[in-house]
């Protein structure tokens, strides 16, 4: 049976989810950039400073996490519903992805919208059971 419609809506979602990991890795790497810092300092006190660069680091981690998890769980139920693994286990892996990367972070609801369309479509579809009468 075709499952192009759970393949396209994991993939957009796995690529979603890459696009956290980019973002992650930008705060994490800005927290660091010395011209960054320079001007944070130049114009804020220290401890808004300190403050900005620590929710920085905390949100970099938030947006990274969720975002590895949904590209390596994404990326295994596009492999199970695209082979001839089973369909169900491919639905409760996305689901499963949506309520893990919603549980990190509240950004993980991003690719988790269509992690969770994809699961309950893989879990609803019922495969094509034709009748030897029918086919000729």
């Amino acid at each position: 049976m075709k499952r192009t419609g759970e393949i396209v809506l994991s993939m957009i979602g796995a690529v979603s989810s890459l696009v956290m990991i980019v973002v992650g890795i930008v705060f994490l790497y800005r927290k660091d950039d010395a011209n960054y810092l320079n001007d944070l300092h130049a114009n804020w006190s220290d401890s808004q400073a300190a403050a900005a660069l620590d929710q920085m680091n905390q949100a970099g981690t938030l947006w990274v996490l969720p975002g590895m998890i949904g590209v390596v769980l994404g990326v295994m139920a596009m492999i199970l519903l695209k082979g001839k693994g089973s369909q169900k286990i491919a639905g409760w892996l996305l689901i499963i992805v949506s309520v893990a990367a919603c549980m990190i972070s509240v950004f993980g609801f991003i690719p988790a919208m269509f992690f969770v369309i994809a699961g309950i479509m893989a879990l609803v579809r019922k495969p094509n059971v034709r009748s030897r009468q029918g086919m000729r």
